[in-house]
């Protein structure tokens, strides 16, 4: 019995490394050869003190129009086609309750929020699961201050580059205006140092 005890220890152990080590490796593996989407953005912003500070995204992909041949429940899991629009922003144009096989990378799991029938369409918004920048201690109050600068002046766009693979959507790069937020954050504190 002893001697079952040790291995037995030493696969419990290597089994609850394993399950980090796979959710790691699939995420490294979605942001270095998934497809890149830009998806415009929307203001909300809190702060959750158990994961640190993040900027909340809200984006304008997330609520889908379709005819109501399927009533899609709220909390379905679903399955988004994604495509592009004219100015290179994504868009879903179309919306499963089953993955389809002949869409390859095109895809996004999620799932519905909330699915409501308005004068003959349906109105599904969706939860992204990506929908969280994070951002180091330091730079977040600045982070979120430059944000929601973006997000007030309609002059300004704002949008967050997803890398989709295999359904998995994740986050690469929050973006004002075509640079990265924390380059922007980065020259307002040498700015600020410099006064």
């Amino acid at each position: 019995m002893k001697k079952l005890i040790l291995p037995a220890f030493a696969l419990m152990v290597l089994a609850q490394w394993a399950v980090p080590i796979k959710m790691i490796a699939d995420s490294e593996s979605v942001l270095t050869s998934g497809t890149e989407y830009k998806f415009r953005t929307e203001p909300v912003d809190p702060s959750d003190p158990f994961r640190g500070k993040y900027v909340t995204l809200r984006f304008n992909a997330a609520r889908f129009e379709t005819d109501t041949t399927y009533k899609f429940a709220n909390g379905e899991q679903v399955y988004a086609l994604l495509s592009v629009d004219s100015a290179g922003f994504a868009q879903i144009s179309n919306l499963y309750a089953f993955r389809p096989t002949d869409q390859g990378f095109n895809i996004l799991k999620t799932r519905v929020s909330y699915a409501s029938v308005y004068d003959g369409k349906q109105i599904v918004n969706l939860d992204f699961s990506f929908d969280r920048f994070y951002v180091e201690e330091s730079k977040a109050s600045e982070t979120e201050r430059v944000y929601w600068d973006a997000q007030r002046d309609s002059a300004q766009v704002a949008y967050a580059i997803v890398r989709i693979q295999d359904g998995q959507g994740i986050i690469e790069e929050l973006m004002i205006n075509d640079r990265p937020i924390l380059e922007i954050v980065r020259e307002l504190n040498e700015k600020e140092v410099q006064k």
